[in-house]
């Protein structure tokens, strides 16, 4: 449709302003907001962004470039296949948007590498299928306080607790194309879970990226905070997000993780698929726990994976079969991640692993039908941002598959994210730090992550 047509179109849907909105290396959402008169010109050409955007630390501040040249300005131009005329926004729409620099895609960018890697899948007549499960605190915006107390999981009262905000967020979450599957009380006072139906391809990180901001939008409308900080109280249970993967064909929708004949209904597909998860899983974590408060979540009996394995039915394995995973429904979950993620990064990841796996007809060892935090003697997961890292650039098949020009930006920005933090909290990496939840991880990642 031709950009005039769409600007008619929003005009007589009552919208006066357009954001223009990408996602930065931690998955925070930014934007600028043009008037829709404007829109037709930045709408064709695309809209000049400050290329230090993906070179900022989660408080906006750029990290030290040192003997590096300042960061180049951007084009974001945006994709209209994803605009959004926005219910919790009266006239307000919002469209995502690719960066680029000299003409084409910005390599930096999470959203192009995200693309560029299902498009490996695509070139094989494959489509990622992907599903986010994200779990989030709702507090008290003026205390910090959970909206309840208690810790009661899937309680119906506390489930509908506020049914506003919850009927609000259901119709400002369709909006997105996102059909919400369940809602329900997770495991700690004040903490949900939403789960919403898998998507295809890009449109999957999309929609992740959406629920995000979504959930925080509308619930401070109605005085609440939602962080997707990982571990926001040290007393109480993480928040994670689990990313459910299958692939099918582009051509019949069949889905090519399913085998009735193989072990526990999967593929060879799906077992390669797996072997490439478990393969990169250690260089995984500096995606899927990408700040220092995330590693705060790995603590025995809080279904939070401590080390490299697979299990049916076992939430406490970094990577599972869920027990209903056959047929159509048949899928690998990859558990690694905490709330904090970005979805971009995190698909792309996980895809590019799985990917090596398949190229490579690589093999997961024996599951782990037992509660892994209480186990010894299996690899161990990196426990720390630093150890991640090192991981991560050590893994060169990883690193190229993502694209140098992505990873030496997201590790720039990362490791700057532990200096940080190791320069404001002077117990940063002991034990002590490891027990306790510091004001400057609030005020770093408490409300826009």
């Amino acid at each position: 449709m031709e950009i005039a047509t769409v600007t008619r179109l929003l005009r007589a849907a009552g919208v006066r302003w357009v954001r223009i909105e990408m996602a930065d290396t931690h998955g925070i959402a930014r934007s600028k907001s043009v008037p829709l008169d404007k829109f037709p010109l930045y709408g064709a050409q695309g809209i000049n962004f400050y290329g230090g955007m993906l070179l900022q630390d989660a408080s906006g501040w750029d990290i030290p470039l040192e003997e590096r040249l300042p960061p180049p300005d951007y084009l974001l131009k945006p994709d209209l296949d994803t605009l959004v005329v926005l219910p919790h926004a009266p006239g307000e729409a919002r469209v995502i948007g690719d960066l680029y620099r000299d003409d084409a895609p910005a390599p930096e960018d999470p959203r192009v590498v995200c693309r560029r890697i299902v498009d490996l899948y695509r070139s094989q007549g494959w489509t990622p299928r992907s599903g986010f499960e994200y779990e989030f605190y709702l507090l008290v915006a003026a205390t910090r306080e959970p909206v309840f107390r208690d810790k009661q999981i899937c309680s119906t009262v506390r489930n509908n607790f506020d049914p506003a905000w919850r009927d609000e967020l259901l119709e400002a979450l369709a909006a997105h194309g996102i059909v919400v599957s369940t809602l329900s009380v997770e495991n700690a006072p004040g903490q949900f879970e939403i789960t919403f139906s898998p998507a295809d391809g890009l449109t999957a990180a999309d929609q992740a990226f959406s629920f995000r901001t979504t959930v925080k939008e509308v619930s401070r409308k109605h005085g609440y905070l939602a962080p997707f900080m990982t571990k926001p109280f040290i007393d109480q249970a993480a928040s994670g997000t689990h990313l459910h993967h299958s692939l099918v064909d582009c051509r019949t929708g069949e889905n090519l993780f399913a085998d009735p004949e193989g072990d526990y209904g999967l593929s060879e597909l799906a077992w390669h698929f797996l072997g490439g998860l478990f393969h990169h899983a250690r260089a995984l974590i500096a995606f899927f726990s990408p700040t220092p408060n995330d590693y705060k979540r790995y603590q025995p009996g809080l279904f939070a994976p401590t080390s490299i394995c697979w299990g049916y039915d076992n939430r406490s394995a970094a990577f599972r079969i869920p027990a209903d995973a056959h047929g159509a429904k048949a899928r690998i979950e990859n558990r690694l991640g905490g709330a904090a993620a970005n979805p971009y990064i995190a698909l792309a990841a996980s895809l590019a692993a799985g990917w090596d796996g398949i190229q490579r007809r690589l093999r997961p060892p024996a599951p782990i039908q037992k509660d892994v935090g209480w186990l010894e003697g299996l690899p161990p997961l990196p426990r720390s941002l630093d150890e991640a890292l090192d991981a991560l650039e050590a893994d060169r098949t990883l690193c190229d598959l993502l694209g140098r020009p992505f990873v030496e930006t997201y590790v720039a920005v990362k490791r700057w994210d532990a200096e940080k933090c190791r320069r404001r909290c002077p117990d940063y990496g002991t034990p002590e730090w490891l027990r306790r939840i510091d004001p400057y991880e609030w005020e770093e990642y408490g409300e826009l992550i």
